[in-house]
């Protein structure tokens, strides 16, 4: 069925007006991805990078052939919706400093970036900023920190 010209353009206008409205909210995978995936992808031998889908709040991040580890990212929106707003990575994980036997731990090599860490769970949470924004990256230790370190995309 074929659709005439201004159909198409009434539907576009539609389409521009819901995105503008104030009504409507960003998914958690808008927010720019802090880590390029083809580090992670080769660093651990992984089949291709499949993408990004919505999770809750967060951006879960996945690979191709079902064995991928698991990555969340809650970027700067997904954080916003559930009523986080920070100023720091330091002082976003400071707020979650009490999950960590060792409390908050700076990442080796990565500037203004810290990890909350418990290896009893083991859930590592990662704050870092990019485009001066707050991001947490959690990952249940299925990456080893230096791999997670290497990818994250640092200006």
């Amino acid at each position: 069925m074929a659709t005439s010209l201004s159909q198409r353009g009434a539907a576009l206008l539609c389409m521009a007006l819901l995105a503008a409205s104030p009504l409507h909210r960003e998914s958690s995978c808008d927010d720019p991805l802090p880590i390029d995936p083809a580090v992670v992808t080769k660093e651990m031998k992984l089949k291709a990078f499949r993408g990004t889908q919505e999770l809750g709040p967060a951006c879960h991040l996945s690979w191709e052939g079902g064995s991928s580890p698991g990555l969340l990212i809650y970027g700067p929106s997904a954080l916003a919706d559930l009523g986080r707003k920070f100023t720091s990575a330091k002082q976003a994980a400071d707020q979650y400093a009490a999950e960590s036997p060792k409390g908050v731990e700076p990442i080796l090599g990565v500037a203004n970036g810290y990890m909350v860490f418990d290896p009893k769970v083991p859930n590592r949470r990662l704050f870092v900023e990019y485009k001066h924004k707050v991001y947490m990256i959690v990952s249940q230790d299925e990456i080893p920190l230096a791999t997670l370190a290497k990818a994250l995309i640092q200006r």
